[in-house]
């Protein structure tokens, strides 16, 4: 890799980073919080304990995905294009399988955590999961789509070596095949 590419992938890792930890709650709070909001659901506590949990786990898969990656890519001497083009439906499947663990992740902190302790997460309700509208699920599964994007995509983009410029999406059209 490249200088340059070091230090792109630097910065996306740390966009990322702060994306994740300070940005995603920010727009949820700011930008979409009728979205998210339901019966006697309080926004801050949800983001606190349901969705910064779920997105912070999600991006520690996405982070050992992107490390999986790069230690497989770049100890990889293929002979050939055909080669290189056989790991292109394992990045469609490592891209796949982090977006069920996004949902997966937003699952368990919104609802089954709750149910398998058995205990309310609002106060003075019965509810065992936290009553998120279906809009609201709209809006995170996209978010987990949009996280893969940044977190795993343009990593693997950026970090890829040239032989494998093949196998991600995009790379050969944004950074050329040579």
């Amino acid at each position: 890799m490249r200088n340059p590419q070091w230090v792109l992938l630097t910065a996306c890792v740390a966009l990322g980073l702060i994306w994740i930890f300070l940005g995603q709650n920010w727009v949820f709070l700011n930008l979409f919080p009728g979205l998210l909001v339901g019966p006697g659901l309080k926004l801050d506590d949800y983001l606190q304990t349901g969705s910064s949990p779920a997105f912070i786990v999600f991006w520690a898969g996405c982070i050992t995905a992107l490390l999986i990656w790069m230690g497989v890519t770049w100890s990889s001497r293929p002979s050939s294009s055909a080669q290189t083009r056989q790991m292109q439906p394992m990045w469609w499947l490592a891209a796949v399988l982090l977006t069920v663990f996004g949902w997966l992740c937003l699952g368990w902190f919104t609802i089954f955590q709750w149910q398998v302790s058995g205990t309310s997460p609002i106060e003075g309700t019965a509810n065992n999961f936290y009553p998120v509208p279906a809009g609201g699920w709209i809006l995170l599964m996209g978010f987990v789509l949009l996280d893969v994007i940044l977190l795993f995509w343009l990593p693997t983009l950026l970090a890829s070596p040239r032989t494998f410029r093949l196998v991600v999406p995009g790379a050969v059209t944004l950074l050329g095949s040579r």
